[in-house]
């Protein structure tokens, strides 16, 4: 971790470029701990990590790339059968997960490419990066041994504090939030679904790109026409939820759609299609 005593290393960090590398190394890696009502009801801590290179950063979940690099391992060693055994286990190994990405920065400066699977299809848009107008306030607090400040601003519908560090000359934090002097430390949303805070910082490994995973399984799209998908996905019954899901299954082999505690949602009448909060509410 970068403590206190030696964040003067990234005092001289980030001298800006007008030109962005594709897959830069990273440098600085952030992780958050967020505690999270992605279901409504259900509060789960899902820790994220922000790797950041001079140009470009990238927002992700760990749990999810570790869950699915042993997943495709075991589909690549076993049978049908054996996979179907192990995806409960797998899946509880690397509880809870989200396989969603943000690389901010691509594919130019001013811009972020998002990165999410809806239903059984991985799907990708570029937008510009928001504009937030931030209102400083005078309060402050310690995070990570950081004097932090505070700050509240809006984007895509959802008001958020936040807490930022000028010690660490960094315009990035969880999400897309970003504009402010210094490194976003913590951030909460307005309707408490959203609990973001650091809880390390740190060199990056030498090995450490900044960059999406599995980029090339991700079929692109505009933002609203995701939204669109989005929100008619959640708009469907049990029942129709699992058939779009087989209906996209074009391999010919056959599909089996299990709800959380392992059962087949095809024939579970207790399954309920759950209520979603997103960190984009529009």
């Amino acid at each position: 971790m970068i403590c206190k005593n030696t964040h003067a290393v990234l005092s001289v960090l980030l001298l800006l470029c007008s030109t962005v590398h594709a897959q830069e190394q990273a440098k600085y890696r952030v992780t958050y701990d967020c505690d999270a009502q992605i279901v409504t009801g259900k509060t789960n801590t899902y820790r994220w990590t922000l790797d950041i290179g001079e140009t470009t950063a990238v927002f992700y979940n760990k749990n999810y790339r570790l869950y699915s690099r042993e997943l495709a391992e075991a589909k690549a060693n076993g049978t049908s059968t054996a996979l179907m055994d192990q995806l409960p286990v797998i899946g509880q190994k690397y509880f809870p997960k989200n396989d969603l990405q943000i690389v901010i920065g691509t594919p130019e400066k001013g811009k972020y490419s998002y990165y999410k699977q809806l239903l059984t299809s991985g799907l990708k848009y570029e937008d510009a990066l928001p504009s937030i107008e931030w209102q400083l306030t005078d309060s402050t607090k310690t995070i990570c041994e950081y004097e932090c400040k505070q700050a509240v601003g809006s984007v895509y519908g959802r008001t958020w504090t936040v807490w930022y560090s000028t010690e660490l000359p960094l315009n990035y934090g969880p999400y897309i939030l970003n504009g402010l002097p210094g490194l976003i430390m913590a951030a909460k949303d307005s309707d408490g679904l959203f609990d973001f805070k650091a809880v390390g910082i740190e060199n990056a490994p030498e090995d450490a790109l900044v960059s999406a995973y599995e980029e090339d399984r991700h079929q692109k799209c505009t933002r609203k026409r995701f939204l669109e998908i989005r929100s008619d996905s959640e708009g469907m019954s049990q029942d129709q939820l699992v058939n779009r899901i087989l209906n996209q299954n074009s391999s010919g082999e056959k599909v089996i759609v299990y709800t959380v505690q392992g059962t087949d949602a095809k024939i579970d009448a207790k399954v309920e299609v759950p209520k979603y909060n997103h960190l984009d509410k529009e």
